[in-house]
C-alpha cells in the first residue's frame, strides 16, 4: 500500500471511530471561537469585495456566509467565511501546525455539511480529523518549511479542508487520493502577504480549495493518487526535513491522542498574531505589578526567539492589519490601551502620534540563548519565554518574562472567556437572547448545520 493509501485509511477508516466526546467538544469550542472572530470582521470592507467578487445570492445556493446569510455555491462560500473568520487575525491558533486551523478548516466543513444535509455531530467529526491532517503535517514539514516564507495556515490547511470535504462529501479511497492530488496543486501562501488583506485571504483560499478539489474528485476529475510517495512528493516540494520514512513513522500516531485535545489549540483573548501575546501578556504585568504608563517610560527592550524579526515584519505599521503584525505596535498599544481590542488595530489608531514616540525606544532584540543555533528554540520557536524590560524616566527598571501566554493549551483560556469574547464578537450584530440560541445550539450539536447557520445569520431590519 502506497503512503498515501495508508494516509486515507486512517482519514477514512480508522480516525473516526476515535473521535469521542472530549474531541468533539474541543471542537465545539474552536467552532465558538471562529463564529466570534468571524462576527468581528462582519461588514468589513475586504468582506464586502469578496462577497461582490464571488458570493451570486441565490435561494437554493447549497451554503451559507456566516452572519450575513447569503446562500451560494460552497467552494465560494468557504472563500468567504475563510477570511472573515481570519481577518481581524482573532482566530485560533496551534503551535506544533505553526498557523491558525480552523480558518482554512470549518469553512470547508460547514459548506460541506450544509451541500449534504449532514448533523452538527458528523460536521465536527471530519472538522477534528481535519484538524489532525494539518497539526501532524507541521510536525513533518518544520521547520523548513515555515522558515522558507511558506504560511503553514495555507499549504497545511489546504490539506485539512480537502481531508475534511472528502469525508463529508463520502467519497471512496479512490476519489479521496485524486482529491489530495488536486489540492496538492492548490496549495500555496506566502508570509510576505502577512500584514495584509491577503493573509486572510490565505484561509478562504485554502478552504474553497479543499472544497472544489472534493467536488471535482467526486465527478472523476482526476490528478496523481500517490501524491505524497515517490519523487516531487508534496512533503518533498515544501520542506528540506521531509522524508517519506518520516510520514510512515508518524502514521500510526495519529489519532493517539488527537491534537485537537492534547496539546490542543490556543485561543486568543486579543486580535492579533499570536506571538505579540507573549509581550502583551508582559506589558499587563508591568502595569499591574509596577504601575507603569506610557508617559514613563524611556527605553524599552523586547527579548525573542530568532523567527519574531523573520514572521513579525512590520515594526513600523502603516495600517492596521500591518499592526496585528507588528511587535513594536502591540507592545506599544499595550501600554497606551491597556488591553488590545479590535479598537487599537483601526488605521487610525496605528498613526497615533504617541504610538510612533513609543515605538522609537523599542529595541527588539535575539539573546543568544533564544537564536537559530539552538536546536531545540529552532523546532519550537514560537513556544520561547518572552522579555519585555523597560527603563523609566527617573532611573527605574523592571523586567517580566512570560513563558506561557494567556489562551494557550497550558494556560487556557476558560469557558467564560469564550463565551465573554463571542458575545464581544457578536452580540452587536446577533444580540444577547439569539447570540445564546446559537450557543445553545453548539453546545447541544443534535441539529443540522443548515439549521445553526440559518440561526447564525444576522436578523434582517424591518
Amino acid at each position: 500500500m502506497s503512503l498515501t493509501a495508508e494516509l486515507i485509511a486512517q482519514c477514512r477508516d480508522a480516525l473516526p471511530g476515535r473521535v469521542g466526546a472530549a474531541e468533539l467538544q474541543a471542537a465545539k469550542n474552536c467552532l465558538v471561537d471562529s463564529l466570534a472572530a468571524a462576527y468581528a470582521a462582519y461588514g468589513g470592507a475586504p468582506i464586502d469585495t469578496l462577497r461582490e467578487l464571488h458570493i451570486d445570492a441565490r435561494p437554493d445556493g447549497a451554503a451559507t456566509v456566516i452572519g450575513y446569510g447569503e446562500r451560494a455555491r460552497p467552494a465560494d462560500v468557504a472563500l468567504v467565511n475563510g477570511a472573515m473568520i481570519s481577518l481581524q487575525l482573532f482566530d485560533d491558533n496551534q503551535a506544533e501546525m505553526r498557523g491558525h486551523p480552523s480558518g482554512p478548516l470549518l469553512p470547508a466543513v460547514l459548506a460541506m455539511a450544509e451541500l449534504n444535509n449532514r448533523s452538527l455531530r458528523e460536521a465536527l467529526t471530519a472538522f477534528v480529523i481535519g484538524y489532525e491532517v494539518e497539526c501532524r503535517f507541521g510536525t513533518l514539514l518544520n521547520p523548513s518549511h515555515y522558515e522558507t516564507g511558506w504560511h503553514a495556515t495555507a499549504t497545511q490547511g489546504t490539506l485539512a479542508a480537502v481531508t475534511a470535504a472528502s469525508l463529508l462529501l463520502g467519497l471512496d479511497a479512490a476519489a479521496m487520493a485524486h482529491a489530495f492530488g488536486i489540492a496538492a496543486s492548490m496549495a500555496g501562501g506566502m508570509r510576505r502577504n502577512f500584514g495584509s488583506m491577503t493573509m486572510s485571504l490565505h484561509s478562504g483560499l485554502a478552504a474553497s480549495s479543499g472544497v472544489r478539489a472534493a467536488q471535482l474528485a467526486q465527478r472523476g476529475f482526476t490528478a496523481d493518487p500517490e501524491i505524497f510517495d515517490g519523487r516531487m512528493n508534496f512533503g518533498e516540494v515544501f520542506s528540506r526535513e521531509w522524508s517519506q520514512g518520516l510520514l510512515a513513522d508518524n502514521l500510526p500516531q495519529w489519532g493517539a491522542p488527537f491534537f485537537i485535545v492534547s496539546p490542543g489549540a490556543t485561543f486568543k483573548l486579543y486580535p492579533c498574531g499570536r506571538p505579540p501575546l507573549f509581550a502583551v501578556d508582559c506589558v499587563t504585568e508591568l502595569r499591574r505589578k509596577h504601575g507603569v504608563t506610557a508617559g514613563d517610560l524611556k527605553k524599552i527592550r523586547c527579548e525573542v526567539s530568532y523567527m519574531y524579526p523573520r514572521t513579525l515584519i512590520h515594526s513600523r505599521p502603516k495600517n492596521g492589519l500591518q499592526g496585528k503584525t507588528s511587535l513594536e505596535y502591540c507592545v506599544a498599544a499595550s501600554f497606551f490601551d491597556g488591553r488590545p481590542t479590535i479598537a487599537s488595530f483601526t488605521d487610525a489608531a496605528v498613526h497615533r502620534p504617541q504610538i510612533a514616540a513609543l515605538i522609537d525606544i523599542i529595541e527588539v532584540c535575539v539573546p543568544e540563548h533564544l537564536s537559530e543555533s539552538r536546536p531545540e528554540v529552532r523546532k519550537a520557536p514560537f513556544e520561547q519565554p518572552v522579555t519585555v524590560a523597560v527603563e523609566t524616566r527617573d532611573g527605574r527598571t523592571f523586567s517580566e518574562t512570560v513563558a506561557i501566554h494567556k489562551g494557550s493549551p497550558l494556560n487556557p483560556a476558560s469557558a467564560d472567556d469564550l463565551r465573554q469574547k463571542f458575545f464581544d464578537c457578536a452580540g452587536t450584530h446577533l444580540g444577547g437572547e439569539r447570540g445564546q440560541a446559537v450557543l445553545d445550539c453548539i453546545q447541544r450539536g443534535d441539529t443540522g448545520v443548515r439549521e445553526l447557520m440559518t440561526l447564525a445569520s444576522v436578523p434582517r431590519a424591518p
